[in-house]
């Protein structure tokens, strides 16, 4: 099948990502960040968290992730809401390379994404990353990771991105973005919640079974049209 689009997850996809670990490093290094503005880390942590999820599951329609996200966060807070979102970016372009160390490069998915763009120049290749990050943290990531921003045609992120992926209508978003219908669109990911979650709306789906998350909730309306390694992946897109 010749596939039109590809969109690919990003953490434990296209580089190898310990969530477990970052969130504790991530989490961690912003709350002393941000302990002149908030001063309880313990407090900092629980509503990141809880913000995070009200952004992730956000039905608005007029609004980015990431306003989704400072809404629910702020009011929490004695501190503008600006200067909160400034201080956010500011810690990610000098402080989230505490991160760094727990990201290396997945063998095999330079070398994919390079072979798509050579040998079926006209599709696209999304960055579907789920977008409850702002663009510059993702960037950081991918860099991390090996990669390059300029092997995508797109990278969804907080700024840019209405829903996130615990709302079905993210991947319509990327619809109406690449203009490929989703049944000529793959959908490659490592969290069969997230990421199959997909194949309810008619995209096909590969799950990558080597860094697998939530492979238990993958339902019988969920089930991958594809899985198996980045090597097996290569195989469905060009054999």
């Amino acid at each position: 099948m010749q596939f039109q689009a590809f969109l690919f997850d990003l953490d434990g996809t296209l580089i190898n990502f310990n969530p477990e670990e970052f969130i504790r490093r991530y989490l961690g290094a912003a709350s002393q960040f941000f302990i002149d503005l908030i001063p309880d880390p313990q407090a900092f942590i629980k509503e990141i968290l809880s913000s995070t999820e009200i952004m992730e599951y956000n039905d608005n329609e007029l609004t980015s992730a990431l306003d989704d996200f400072l809404q629910d966060f702020c009011p929490k807070f004695n501190a503008d809401c600006e200067e909160i979102r400034q201080r956010f970016l500011h810690f990610y372009e000098t402080k989230f390379d505490v991160i760094k160390p727990i990201i290396t490069p997945m063998d095999g998915a330079k070398e994919l994404l390079l072979d798509i763009r050579e040998k079926i120049p006209d599709a696209k290749i999304i960055l579907a990353t789920n977008p409850v990050f702002p663009l510059i943290s993702i960037k950081r990531r991918i860099e991390w990771g090996g990669l390059s921003p300029d092997y995508f045609d797109h990278i969804t992120h907080a700024e840019n991105s209405k829903f996130c992926k615990g709302n079905s209508k993210y991947w319509f978003e990327i619809v109406d973005l690449t203009k490929k219908e989703p049944n000529k669109s793959l959908v490659i990911g490592n969290d069969g919640l997230r990421d199959m979650s997909a194949k309810k709306l008619g995209f096909k789906t590969f799950f990558l079974e080597s860094t697998f998350e939530n492979e238990d909730l993958i339902t019988k309306e969920t089930i991958p049209d594809f899985r198996g390694s980045i090597k097996d992946l290569s195989e469905v897109i060009f054999n």
